[in-house]
This record gives structure tokens, C-alpha cells and sequence, in this order.
């Protein structure tokens, strides 16, 4: 990897860990995890996912999310594209006003909180290339607490995670099967996550002549609102649906949106 996008992707693991309090469990986004691409299909024990999304990063920041939600027989699946820290691109989401923001949101948290359990259990890395390798971690005192600009959740303490982390080879994506279990409310809760994470071998490009045309475009806070500001404990508490609203930028392509305030 070169040092731009060795720093790129330091920047983007700094970005999704740096809302972690210091009170709380805090995952570095040092050398031993900086992937640029984590999926993660989230689901409760013996059932099949309710959520999976992908993170993808591209060197200079941006970043492509592709979901699937289903709720009961309710099925929502769709692309968003981040660009420049200020602007989402979303398509698709055949589903109620809000949708796209909730499903950045569980992306966001998400893939932040599966690195925070995996630099918990391996905080050297990835294991050596080979076997699953068995990972277990229990934290008695400190929750973790996870802030995007438009959404915020807490997973009490105590809490553990177990399950297996495997890198087939080296340089392969290394996947992951872990099982955390948190306090909510007194009760015990466990959630599964599944996925991979990766230093992508190419990463996604908007180039400045990619057009508007077919995205719904939304321009996102600058920094987390007050109504994001006290957490729900486990699923993601979002103001996004608030804090963001629609906006037809006058702008025909990803060029010329860079360039508005």
C-alpha cells in the first residue's frame, strides 16, 4: 500500500473510532487494523441477517456504502456515496422518507463497532495466515460508546465478544464470526456480525465528471447535533432524519459539488 493510501486509511479508521469516549473502550487505528473495506451482515443468533452493508473508503476520503435492511417481509436495499465529508449520494431505498440517513447511520456504527471488537480481541492484528483462529474478550467496567455526526449508541458493560478471525493468506481479506453480547437495561442481549475486512486491492473513484443525474443528494452536518447527543443503549439513536435534510444543490456533477460551500 502506498503511504497516501496507508494515510488515507489511517484517516479513515481515526474517523470511525475517534467518538469512542475516553471513559469507554477506544480501538487506535494504528498499523495492526486500517482496512479500507468492512462488510458486516448483522443478525440475532439462529437467524438470518437483518442488515449487511459494505464500507468502502477510496484514497482521498470518499467512500461508497451499498446496504440491505429487512425488517419482517420488509426488504430495502441501496447505494450511498460520501463525498468530501459534506455531501451523501444515495439510490435506490424503495422504502418510507429517512431510510438512506438510518442506513448510514448502521453502516457507520456498524463497521465502527466490529473494529472496535476486533482490535479488542487481537490488538496486534490480524492472526498469522492459516486456521480460524479462537477469539475471546470480556470487559467487566467500561461500555463502548459510538457518536457519528447524525447518530449515537452505547453497549453497556459488561460485555464480550467471542467467535472466530481468519486471514486465509497474506494480503487476503481477513473474515470474522463474532458473537457480542452487552447489558441492556439489566438483560443480557447478543448480536451476531459476519463479514470481511480489507485493504481493498482498487478502490471505488468518483471522478470530478460523474453526474448527478439519478442521485438524490443530501448535504450532512458539520459536526453532531444535540439531538444525537444522548445515546441509545445498543441500536443506533439517529437525528439524521432531522439534521439532514433533503437538498438540490446546483450542481450537475461530483466536479462542481466539490466546489459549493
Amino acid at each position: 500500500m502506498s503511504d497516501a493510501r496507508h494515510a488515507a486509511s489511517h484517516a479513515c479508521m481515526l474517523a470511525l473510532c475517534a467518538a469512542i469516549g475516553p471513559s469507554c473502550v477506544r480501538a487506535e487505528a494504528g498499523a495492526t487494523w486500517t482496512p479500507d473495506d468492512i462488510s458486516v451482515a448483522q443478525s440475532v443468533s439462529g437467524q438470518p441477517p437483518t442488515a449487511s452493508t459494505r464500507f468502502e473508503v477510496a484514497p482521498n476520503g470518499d467512500a461508497r456504502i451499498t446496504i440491505e435492511r429487512r425488517e419482517g417481509s420488509t426488504h430495502s436495499s441501496g447505494t450511498i456515496i460520501l463525498i468530501g465529508g459534506r455531501w451523501m449520494l444515495s439510490r435506490g431505498f424503495a422504502a418510507p422518507a429517512g431510510r438512506e440517513l438510518e442506513s448510514l447511520d448502521l453502516a457507520a456504527v456498524n463497521s465502527q463497532l466490529v473494529m472496535v471488537l476486533l482490535t479488542a480481541a487481537l490488538p496486534d492484528g490480524p492472526p498469522a495466515p492459516g486456521a480460524p483462529t479462537n477469539v475471546r474478550f470480556a470487559e467487566k467496567n467500561n461500555p463502548i460508546r459510538i457518536a457519528t455526526a447524525t447518530a449515537s449508541a452505547e453497549y453497556a458493560a459488561p460485555w464480550t465478544v467471542v467467535g472466530t478471525v481468519t486471514e486465509p493468506a497474506v494480503g487476503s481479506a481477513t473474515s470474522y464470526e463474532l458473537s457480542f453480547t452487552y447489558a441492556e437495561q439489566g438483560l443480557s442481549r447478543t448480536v451476531d456480525f459476519a463479514g470481511t475486512v480489507a485493504r481493498a486491492k482498487s478502490s471505488p473513484e468518483f471522478p470530478d465528471t460523474m453526474k448527478l443525474a439519478g442521485w438524490k443528494v443530501r448535504r450532512l452536518p458539520e459536526s453532531p447535533e444535540p439531538s444525537a447527543g444522548t445515546a441509545a443503549s445498543g441500536p443506533v439513536s439517529s437525528g439524521a432524519t432531522t439534521t439532514a435534510a433533503a437538498h438540490a444543490p446546483n450542481a450537475l456533477t461530483i466536479g462542481e459539488l466539490r466546489q459549493l460551500k
